[in-house]
């Protein structure tokens, strides 16, 4: 039902002496003795990552070893050493030192299986700065983010609900400060995994399934019989809200950049459907609402168009290839089985309906073209202000050791 970020791995490399050989022939106050237990700090923690992360698919290993504390831990090393004057694009690697250095930050593209490459085989695209290393990283954590909200919390409690919401959020703020980050920085030439369009496909994918956990609490809220039609309306906007999130991770994944590799293929399919799910049920619930106020030649059009979108998807399903094991819980079900239930819910009661229209209520029945769009309900708003920031406990402050302080401050 729900698909997996994947992970970004890097081959253990050893980050200590390259650095300290730059700290020395080109950091403007330190010499790399000064900074000789911060250095190899650095580069445990990164070795550990390049253990913990062993494939693009290894989320429950990963999080077995502790990674997504070591890549938090890291990744505010990172912005510590940025703020110390480490080297922070590569506009300038010709001038700075790092090539001389032999600096290099490896990291392959985390779409591998869908390059028709082995691991051993993909080229991983390299850096000689830290932004790029953060970058990285902040991948990382937000697709342990996303796979613990889709594996590890409970869907079926209200706790578990919250969790689930609270992580789709971070990690859909984290592709967003990506973006900010990449476009501070105009770097060029990366994996198609880092090119705005994909980051901007994997955040509205983490909005798009966030906002299903909303969609799940609320739903419950159906089997109180004295359950209102403002609730049947909230529902059917929540789940329109779904399918508007998925329309714009799908109009991402078919921009020019990535249209043409196989994993914007994968998900946009996978996307397209999902939308088409929600939009059926945004349809569906509507109908209640017209059912409720007696608006039954609304509710047949509603009904109409529930049956045509849910027909569409299972038809569009049978003709596209998808993401090979769409993850999640077993409470959400499958995309196909939820679809083919929808579509004979709906049928049945508009046959039903349909029956009695003619025979006792004869309401006109509107074009089903022409009904108003359902406009979604967004539970998964941010203020775009955030963009340019992150969290506390993924900055310095957080750091329970801090880096740099057994620096003196004796210039070179």
């Amino acid at each position: 039902m729900l698909l997996s970020i994947p992970l970004k791995t890097s081959k253990r490399i050893d980050i200590e002496t390259p650095l300290k050989k730059w700290v020395d022939s080109s950091h403007p106050q330190y010499r790399a003795d000064q900074l000789s237990s911060d250095l190899k700090r650095l580069n445990a923690i990164r070795a550990d990552l390049s253990e913990s992360i062993a494939s693009s698919s290894s989320h429950a290993y990963a999080l077995t070893n502790s990674a997504l504390n070591d890549l938090t831990e890291y990744h505010a090393c990172l912005v510590e050493c940025l703020n110390h004057g480490f080297p922070s694009d590569s506009r300038d690697a010709d001038v700075n030192g790092t090539m001389d250095a032999k600096l290099q930050f490896k990291w392959k593209n985390a779409f591998v299986e869908f390059d028709g490459n082995d691991d051993d085989a993909l080229t991983p695209q390299s850096r000689t700065h830290f932004t790029y290393e953060r970058v990285c990283i902040l991948w990382n954590i937000a697709a342990l983010y996303s796979y613990k909200a889709m594996n590890e919390a409970d869907w079926t409690t209200k706790d578990g609900r919250t969790i689930v919401h609270k992580s789709y959020s971070v990690a859909a703020h984290i592709f967003r400060h990506m973006k900010y980050l990449l476009k501070e920085t105009k770097e060029s030439n990366l994996s198609p995994d880092l090119y705005g369009d994909s980051l901007e496909m994997c955040q509205c994918m983490c909005l798009a399934q966030g906002q299903i956990a909303a969609y799940e609490a609320l739903k419950l809220k159906l089997v109180d019989p004295n359950v209102t039609s403002s609730t049947y309306t909230l529902l059917s906007k929540v789940s329109a809200g779904v399918a508007e999130h998925a329309n714009r991770a799908l109009e991402a994944s078919q921009a020019l950049s990535i249209k043409d590799h196989k994993s914007s293929k994968a998900w946009g399919g996978h996307l397209k459907v999902m939308s088409m799910l929600y939009h059926a049920r945004a349809e569906f619930l509507q109908s209640q609402v017209e059912r409720r106020e007696s608006n039954y030649g609304n509710e047949i059009a509603r009904l109409e168009r529930a049956v045509n979108m849910a027909r569409e998807g299972i038809e569009f399903m049978k003709l596209e290839g998808f993401v090979k094991i769409p993850d999640g819980p077993a409470s959400l079900g499958k995309i196909p089985h939820n679809l083919k239930s929808l579509l004979k819910n709906a049928k049945e009661r508009k046959r039903l309906i349909v029956d009695e229209n003619t025979r006792i209520y004869m309401t006109t029945v509107p074009d089903p073209n022409s009904m108003d769009k359902i406009v979604g309900s967004d539970v998964m708003q941010y203020d775009g202000k955030q963009d340019s920031e992150l969290p506390p406990e993924f900055m310095p402050v957080s750091l329970t050791r801090p880096l740099f302080t057994s620096i003196s401050f004796v210039r070179k």
